[in-house]
């Protein structure tokens, strides 16, 4: 991975190359900003160019036995730190071939794409307290081949909280020979004691000219690449999921249609089929589709102002709000937008997923026809 095969993020890769050029490296990096922006990737153009023996025009060369070793993820110096399962019957190693065939196929790190990979299930991947001991461990021996070492810990936020202060010792009392790069998607969750002893970048969502160029690279006509820009807000993930015919956006418009079908027709019966059906997809996956209940409601409320160029839906979104949207109004979507935030918090705090989704089912059914 080098600079130049990364689309936007001009400021931060810029700082980036300045502070190895001036050789004035910080002991710790954060790279923070939505999924699906191209954290990941930065990071690696970043370490290919620390490591680089020939740089040439502000870039690696790509050519050199350090690239070469990094494009292969086999730098004995470049170490990834990453959330997974099995505290312990597995270690970090028992996850590498994943790992690294995830690093070549998904470098935009799509979190769920990952659970799956690894067999996670309904477990929500973690970096356990082990995986600091290793750091540690490691840490503390000469560089192999290059002068530094590097650690790349993908969604720190998952640290558990024995993890995340053994880390903090690390940072508080650095080697000198040692980089950590932590890539975050929520760095407001990291401990402020490890977010104030890093140098930060944060980075921003994607404009949609480069989520369109992106997407016209990869196949899809500018036309296209174009609309479905306007709908990824800023994430590749996103983007290539819409292009997909929508993948899990499609899977989600559904079940928000059918749920607003059984809300408006009363019918709770079905709504506690439909909560169970729900909840069944693991906690991770409900957060997500209650962050979609809210972006669809939002769009329905502002298609009732029929100004086109405000709303930015898929197009079975928008067919199905020609008709709903009248239903989401003045008079109830305040409350709406609210039930939507309360259940996706208390999914977040590990309450009871059916009985937190059929509670806020039957909020919607109250709420709908008012």
């Amino acid at each position: 991975m080098k600079f130049s095969d990364i689309t936007g993020h001009k400021s931060t890769i810029d700082s980036l190359r300045d502070i190895v050029d001036s050789d004035h490296i910080p002991h710790a990096i954060l790279l923070g900003g939505q999924e699906g922006i191209g954290k990941m990737r930065v990071a690696r153009a970043f370490v290919s160019y620390l490591y680089c023996l020939n740089r040439t025009n502000g870039d690696s060369c790509g050519r050199c036995p350090a690239c070469l070793q990094n494009a292969h993820h086999n730098n004995p110096d470049v170490h990834y730190i990453f959330p997974r399962t099995g505290a312990t019957s597995k270690n970090t190693d028992s996850f590498l071939p994943q790992w690294n065939d995830f690093l070549d196929t998904h470098s935009y790190m799509p979190k769920e794409e990952w659970a799956r990979s690894i067999d996670a299930g309904n477990t929500v991947p973690v970096i356990y307290r082990s995986d600091a001991a290793e750091i540690s461990r490691t840490a503390a021996l000469s560089s192999f081949a290059y002068r530094y070492k590097t650690y790349i810990i993908w969604m720190p936020e998952k640290m558990q909280p024995q993890c995340a202060n053994a880390l903090l010792k690390l940072l508080e009392e650095p080697f000198p020979d040692t980089i950590f790069i932590l890539v975050s998607n929520e760095p407001e969750k990291l401990l402020p004691t490890i977010f104030s002893r890093t140098q930060r970048f944060n980075m921003k969502p994607l404009k949609d000219i480069e989520v369109s160029e992106i997407l016209n690279s990869e196949g899809v006509s500018m036309a296209e690449a174009q609309e479905i820009a306007l709908l990824s807000e800023g994430n590749i993930i996103k983007a290539f999921d819409i292009a997909g015919e929508g993948g899990e956006i499609k899977e989600f418009s559904a079940l928000f249609m059918q749920m607003m079908r059984l809300a408006y027709a009363r019918n709770a019966a079905g709504l506690r089929m439909l909560s169970d059906a729900i909840a069944a997809m693991g906690r991770e996956k409900n957060s997500r589709f209650l962050s979609y209940c809210g972006r669809l409601t939002r769009e329905n409320f502002i298609y009732n102002l029929r100004q086109p160029t405000l709303n930015a839906m898929t197009r079975g979104e928008e067919e199905f709000s020609v008709r709903f949207s009248p239903f989401i109004n003045n008079r109830n979507v305040e409350r709406l937008m609210t039930e939507i935030q309360r259940a996706h918090d208390d999914i977040l705090r590990n309450a009871n997923a059916r009985l937190v989704m059929f509670d806020f089912m039957l909020k919607i059914m109250m709420l709908l026809r008012k």
